[in-house]
């Protein structure tokens, strides 16, 4: 039933449909003979999706042969006072003293029809059916006859029954505004009914000159499910809650497939499966109000999305938990959201509903299988079929062949251009849009939320953005994946986001963007709203005028002193401005713009000598952090770039103000060429500047920095970030961080970094202080310098403020390297602490340079420990 994975891959199979069991080296027929299964079961009635019913003894789990596991959320069966499945009389119907002449209410046989409609045939032959059912006769040929059945006292009720009309017609109603159901007129055994919202008293009209029987009558809040038996009372079902429990299994690595059939119940979030443990934490698969297959992390806002899985019908979806976040498929098309954390422990998967019982699903459970964790194209061939509880929303496909005229659901009716592409009011979220291999797009694309773009067919990926400004721009979307798509030509930019969160780039090409005329060249620039320098007027003489006063976060923090030093109007005043260190900067001219020292402004007005303007340098500490345009959760993966231009900065992957998990992984970036680019640069991403700081992943990268300009290659200012099996050619640095929290650098090869007497293979070269930095297993050759332990200036910048002192660096321990051919082994400049041990050395022209004599406040300076010297 479900494609086979490798025998090793799989940890379990439970085949409702089929009655075959396994579990590791458990093989069975019966599900209750598995430890790690069990069943809060109502037993009871249940209707399969033939319409056949059969019923299962009480307590025990509702399996069918050939349709699985039926899986109902608890119901009550509100009629009263009758046997609405082997009646033996009329009692618990009632004739409403205004029913029309001669209308009767009588009990009769009709087991033949009952057996030859084909859905009664179990309950019969086990005797719960006797084949007695209710005659409702209306001879009128006027007036309606109405039977009143139950009190609907303004709720939510489903009111359903199995009917069939020996002559004429009837419909089920709710008097006093509920509504009516559609007319039934059919000759054979079937069920009809309607959730009614409202309204007074719930009632079966029989129409004029016509006749009806009816048996299994239910009146139920809030939805229609299988029949509950009466026998005089009403009764209530408890719902069906299978619950797998196996921290083996569920709290390391997986991916869960579960194949099944859907009831009709649209508009309604409807849960599929809830993966949890013991501290409430959960993933929680479900079918959104929207009809979008949804998975999400509780508490959580990032929804990876398939669009439109409605119902009734089959479907087939897989949900996969790893190393890298979460996923979820359906109908042969995935979404991630890899940045998602997922939670320990997890140990209990609770089928069809919350763990709590809430937002139950209402269908047929087929299949349950649990194997390993699987790539993205298996996780998608996996689920492409059957699917037919997916309308056919979920593709739209682009060729240069098409027309916009088309529907774009298919490779034979695809639209020609991104116009439809960029209209929301043509697809749902979640939709998969495919550009055909060779094509070529004169045209910027504009992604929408949750949305995934990528190539079908065979031969080139397709070029997207010639000509324009950029190949992408994010449109103020969030949550989206690109991937195999060529952004070629670009005037200035590949990818251009700013504000968006959740973004995927995964396996594309991005070449020959960029301009040397651009200074904002960039080939994939993904960048946040983040906190600025914010400077305040704190004096001023009330004839001068201060204009276009700002800070820079490189200047002190404090109050800077301008003071009139020739008295004048407008140009013949001077001005000297000073630091709040008390420093000078230099002299300004009344009515001219002054910059430098960390500030600017323009003085206006006539000053006499010793007027005194003060401007403050705000804290970081005292700024808000912006609340709009912020970027959260980016991944950047196995994507080529190459041969793209920038007058100044010209970067292969920037990204700058983004707040949680940022991973940038397996990419290919020959050299980038701008005289200030770097190969891949994460900036201002800490506390400093974001509300939730990120921690970045950078790994398994191949690039070389641009030997034409004064750069290096991987750069990266987060909060924390784990920095490793990268192989990096450097020129000015080959990996160059300062982490405020936490920071690994392991594995990566890195070499010929020597533009200048202090470049770098690795190292802290900025001015935040550092702590808790491990540094081990790298190779690195032909440096200027090793391990690089310094920084920027003489001052440092901390919520505090830009304070004047060196950078501390804090518990940095560099073990078992490999350094060779290097000017200098390990350089320290700056106070450091920790342990530089177990390195090997080779052909250094100098081991060790280290010129300071303490660490940080409190810290002994770094500790050279068993080190190698060849």
């Amino acid at each position: 039933m479900i494609v086979q994975a490798p025998k090793q891959s799989e940890y379990a199979t439970l085949s409702f449909a089929t009655g075959s069991y396994s579990w590791d080296r458990l093989r069975t027929s019966d599900p209750t003979k598995i430890p790690q299964l069990s069943f809060v079961s109502p037993g009871g009635i249940a209707v399969a999706p033939t319409g056949a019913l059969s019923v299962v003894p009480a307590g025990q789990p509702r399996i069918i042969p050939s349709f699985g596991l039926l899986v109902e959320p608890s119901a009550r069966n509100v009629l009263d006072g009758m046997d609405n499945v082997a009646p033996t009389s009329t009692s618990g119907w009632t004739l409403l003293n205004s029913r029309p002449s001669g209308a009767t209410i009588t009990l009769v046989d009709d087991t033949t029809a009952l057996r030859a409609s084909g859905l009664f045939d179990d309950l019969l032959t086990k005797g719960i059916m006797s084949g007695k059912v209710i005659r409702l006769d209306n001879p009128s040929t006027t007036t309606e006859f109405a039977i009143p059945m139950f009190d609907a006292s303004s709720a939510r009720f489903g009111f359903s029954a199995y009917v069939r009309c020996i002559a004429g017609a009837g419909y089920l109603a709710v008097t006093g505004g509920g509504g009516v159901g559609d007319t039934f007129t059919n000759s054979q055994w079937q069920r009809v009914g309607r959730v009614h919202t409202g309204g007074t008293q719930g009632r079966i009209i029989v129409k004029p000159s016509s006749t009806v029987l009816v048996i299994l009558a239910q009146a139920e809040p809030d939805r229609i499910t299988s029949p509950i038996i009466l026998k005089g009372s009403p009764v209530t079902r408890v719902a069906d809650k299978p619950v797998i429990t196996s921290p083996n299994i569920l709290g390391k690595p997986h991916t869960l497939i579960i194949e099944g059939e859907i009831a009709l119940q649209n508009n309604i979030e409807r849960t599929l499966c809830e993966l949890s443990n013991d501290s409430g934490q959960a993933f929680v698969v479900s079918r959104t109000t929207d009809g979008a297959l949804t998975a999400n992390l509780t508490g959580g806002y990032k929804k990876p999305c398939v669009p439109r899985l409605l119902g009734p019908g089959k479907f087939r979806v897989a949900h996969r938990v790893g190393t890298l976040g979460h996923s979820i498929a359906g109908a042969g098309i995935s979404g991630h959201a890899p940045y998602v954390p997922v939670p320990s422990s997890l140990n209990k998967l609770t089928i069809g509903s919350r763990r709590d019982g809430s937002l139950p699903l209402t269908g047929w459970i087929r299949e349950i299988k649990l194997v390993a964790e699987v790539a993205n194209d298996k996780l998608e061939a996996i689920t492409a079929g059957p699917a037919d509880a997916f309308l056919p929303e979920t593709r739209r496909y682009v060729s240069p062949n098409g027309d916009d005229t088309n529907d774009g659901r298919t490779v034979q009716t695809p639209w020609k251009t991104m116009a439809n592409v960029r209209d929301p009011l043509q697809f749902w979220p979640g939709t998969h849009f495919y550009f055909e291999r060779g094509g070529t797009w004169a045209e910027t694309l504009l992604p929408t939320n949750k949305c995934t773009y990528r190539p079908y067919g065979s031969g080139a990926a397709p070029r997207i953005g010639v000509g324009q400004q950029y190949g992408l721009d994010e449109n103020a979307a969030n949550d989206f994946r690109v991937t195999g798509l060529h952004f070629y030509a670009a005037r200035s930019r590949g990818v251009n986001c700013y504000g968006a969160s959740g973004v995927i780039l995964d396996n594309n090409e991005v070449s020959n963007c960029g301009s040397l005329k651009d200074d904002n060249a960039i080939a994939i620039a993904i960048r946040g709203n983040t906190r600025k320098a914010e400077a305040e007027l704190i004096a001023a003489p009330a004839d001068v005028t201060v204009n276009a006063y700002a800070t820079t976060e490189a200047g002190l923090t404090g109050e800077y002193v301008i003071t009139c030093t020739v008295g004048g109007s407008g140009a013949d005043a001077r001005w000297q401005a000073k630091r709040p260190d008390g420093s000078i900067i230099d002299t300004a001219i009344g009515g001219t713009e002054f910059s430098g020292g960390g500030i600017k402004f323009t003085l206006s007005g006539t000053a006499t000598v010793g007027d005194v303007v003060k401007i403050r340098n705000k804290a970081f500490a005292d700024i808000a952090l912006p609340t709009n345009a912020l970027a959260e959760d980016v991944w950047i993966e196995n994507n080529h770039v190459h041969d793209n231009v920038g007058r100044a900065a010209g970067d292969a992957i920037y990204v700058e103000g983004v707040g949680g998990i940022c991973g940038i992984i397996g990419n290919l970036v020959p050299p980038p060429l701008g005289v200030a680019a770097d190969c891949i640069q994460i900036g201002r991403s800490s506390r400093l500047y974001v509300a939730r700081p990120a921690h970045a992943i950078i790994r398994d990268n191949r690039v070389a920095a641009y030997k034409g300009g004064g750069k290096g290659a991987i750069v990266c200012l987060t909060e924390s970030c784990l920095i490793e099996g990268n192989v990096v050619e450097g020129n000015n640095f080959c990996i160059g961080f300062n982490s405020m929290t936490y920071a690994v650098v392991r594995w990566n090869v890195c070499y010929n970094s020597t533009l200048y007497d202090y470049s770098w293979a690795i190292g802290i070269g900025t001015d935040f202080d550092c702590a808790n930095v491990e540094i081990y297993s790298n190779v690195m050759r032909n440096c200027a310098r090793g391990i690089n332990l310094s920084g920027i200036g003489g001052s440092t910048l901390t919520l505090s403020g830009r304070i004047a002192r060196l950078q501390n660096r804090s518990n940095i321990k560099v073990i078992n390297n490999l350094i060779e051919n290097c000017g200098t082994a390990l350089f320290v400049d700056r106070p450091t602490s920790g342990m530089f041990e177990r390195n090997t050395i080779k052909v250094a022209n100098k081991n060790y340079d280290v010129r300071v004599t303490s660490g940080p406040p409190g810290e002994p300076l770094i500790a050279l420990v068993n080190n190698t010297l060849q």
